[in-house]
């Protein structure tokens, strides 16, 4: 398919949200796995009452009612389609897994199987490159139909620029599909490589031809977090295939951001990174939308849409909810 039908058909679909995530505890059997922080308690259940979540995430039914909640949103959205992820292991250079620096890992199975129970849903993996088999697997799940591939180089130590990982970028490309890309700040797992939550780390992928997404556009995600926002903006002016998401974009921390990126809206694409709570109230407190606009998002309880509706009040254009069909492979 060539430039101009790619646009035409881009056009022609509705939303799609690049960032959401599946999550499991694996006490029901699903092939996933979490480490509780005592820290990170309030945010979970924060995030569970957001959701709809009648239970914790430690519950042994959490697994099925969180995907069952999560199918239930997305078919009561205004979404075409949403990408739903998977989480690797971190690992070491050698590609051995390091269960005692995870916080989180999802298998590419379990999205697989929980993407066949709705047309809305698409697969994202996760394939750590340094792992053994990691082109094999790429094959196989390019194969199979997965639309992207997701990392977290802080979180997973995936030092994206080593020259040994030429080759698996290479065929990423070759074979069309994009990497969704963990940049600026984190909170909810641990990073192990502060100094990977630079989008300067993912320079090799840009230059085999890979069209990277840095999800949050490098943001910070706490007011003391490192803040990459304007090497975000240097690298999306040297390289066309360098794209940023909104997943998450609407706390206090990102309103400077995202004043910069309402101005200048190019190569964004609209994300949720759910189950994350979209807040509305620093939106209305920078003035951006008014009282009734704040109200009426506030009603909206389908997380998904909800920040559907917020991208939209904030002015953003309708391409960043559609120009990720142009980017992923043809379905």
């Amino acid at each position: 398919m060539d430039l101009r039908a790619r646009k035409m058909m881009t056009m022609m679909r509705g939303p799609i949200d690049v960032h959401v995530h599946l999550s499991g505890n694996g006490k029901g059997g699903m092939d996933c796995w979490h480490r509780r922080r005592w820290i990170m308690r309030p945010f979970l259940r924060a995030g569970a009452r957001d959701i709809g979540l009648t239970c914790g995430f430690d519950d042994p039914h959490f697994d099925q009612r969180y995907l069952d909640q999560l199918l239930g949103w997305v078919s009561q959205s205004s979404l075409e389609a949403a990408v739903l992820l998977a989480c690797d292991w971190v690992r070491d250079d050698q590609g051995g897994v390091r269960k005692d620096l995870s916080d989180l890992f999802v298998s590419n199975d379990e999205v697989f199987a929980a993407v066949k129970r709705s047309p809305k849903l698409l697969a994202g993996v996760s394939i750590h490159p340094a792992r053994p088999d990691a082109l094999d697997e790429l094959e196989r799940r390019a194969a199979a139909g997965a639309v992207l591939l997701k990392l977290l180089p802080c979180v997973q130590n995936v030092d994206c620029n080593l020259p040994k990982y030429k080759s698996f970028w290479t065929r990423l490309a070759e074979l069309g599909l994009p990497l969704l890309a963990h940049t600026g700040g984190e909170f909810f797992v641990r990073s192990c490589r502060n100094d990977l939550k630079s989008p300067a780390c993912l320079r090799l992928p840009l230059e085999c031809g890979v069209t990277v997404i840095a999800a949050h556009c490098s943001t910070r995600a706490l007011p003391w977090d490192g803040d990459h926002f304007q090497e975000f903006l240097l690298m999306r002016k040297k390289f066309q295939n360098f794209y940023g998401d909104l997943s998450a974009l609407s706390h206090i921390t990102h309103l400077k951001s995202l004043e910069r990126l309402r101005d200048e809206p190019e190569r964004l694409l609209h994300g949720t990174d759910y189950p994350v709570v979209t807040a509305v109230f620093p939106s209305w407190l920078k003035g951006w939308i008014d009282r009734e606009t704040m109200q009426r998002l506030r009603t909206i309880h389908n997380p998904l849409e909800k920040k559907i509706e917020l991208t939209k009040a904030l002015g953003f254009p309708e391409r960043v909810f559609t120009d990720l069909w142009g980017l992923i492979p043809n379905l």
